[in-house]
């Protein structure tokens, strides 16, 4: 039986994917910063807001109002579906407080953190679910070993709980290796899309790659795309 797939929200994304996202899996959005990928996970639950859908953002390393703030800019009004109960946007920021001071660094507990948010998740009857950035959430001072334990954790207790369909975002840093924040969680995930800025004839521009979508035939392309108001990212067609 094919598996039902999940709209990106992206203009032009779709059809490079069989459709969508296929459903009940979880996605890494990678990218340096000031690629897009906050913008692309605002479009993904936005997408699903829009026809009926329920969703949750856990906001890491900014306050539900800066992620509110950056759709506003782009004419986009999240408030709405907040007010509505369709949307809730969860400040992570606490579990790292405690970490700060004392010489001591305190690890997040992977396993309770997805079971609150399963416990959200079902209250609501969500359906997407964003962490934005899945990083601090799974990086230790441990070796990559321990990481990768971690990051297995949260992907199978994402998928095996919760039934959503999610996408994490992580920072892509030049030069950083597989032990760094990235590399780890694509063997784990069900598809990587990497947001980049290239240079394209003596000019920046943003491109998008998907580097992996389990069973389903991609072009191992760049596609190039604008950040355009009141459609966020969409894809320039290839000409």
């Amino acid at each position: 039986m094919e598996k039902k797939r999940v709209s990106s929200g992206i203009p032009g994304l779709d059809p490079l994917i069989e459709g969508g996202f296929p459903e009940g899996k979880s996605y890494l959005i990678t990218g340096e910063s000031g690629t897009g990928k906050s913008i692309f996970c605002i479009q993904f639950i936005l997408k699903g807001l829009m026809e009926g859908e329920k969703a949750v953002y856990v906001a890491v390393d900014e306050k539900p109002a800066d992620i509110l703030e950056e759709a506003a800019s782009l004419g986009w009004d999240l408030l709405k579906y907040i007010e509505q109960k369709s949307l809730l946007i969860l400040d992570a920021s606490p579990l790292f407080s405690s970490r700060m001071g004392a010489g001591k660094e305190k690890e997040v507990d992977v396993q309770k953190t997805v079971g609150d948010l399963t416990a959200y998740v079902k209250r609501m009857g969500a359906s997407r679910v964003i962490i934005d950035p899945v990083g601090p959430l799974i990086l230790s001072r441990d070796p990559s070993a321990r990481a990768q334990e971690h990051v297995r954790a949260l992907v199978h207790s994402l998928q095996d709980n919760m039934g959503t369909t999610n996408l994490l975002t992580s920072y892509a840093i030049p030069g950083i290796t597989a032990t760094g924040d990235g590399a780890i969680e694509e063997f784990l995930v069900a598809g990587v899309i990497i947001l980049s800025i290239t240079k394209v004839q003596n000019r920046m521009a943003r491109t998008l790659l998907i580097r992996k979508m389990r069973g389903t035939a991609i072009d191992l392309m760049e596609h190039q795309f604008n950040i355009v108001r009141e459609k966020g990212i969409v894809l320039k067609p290839v000409l």
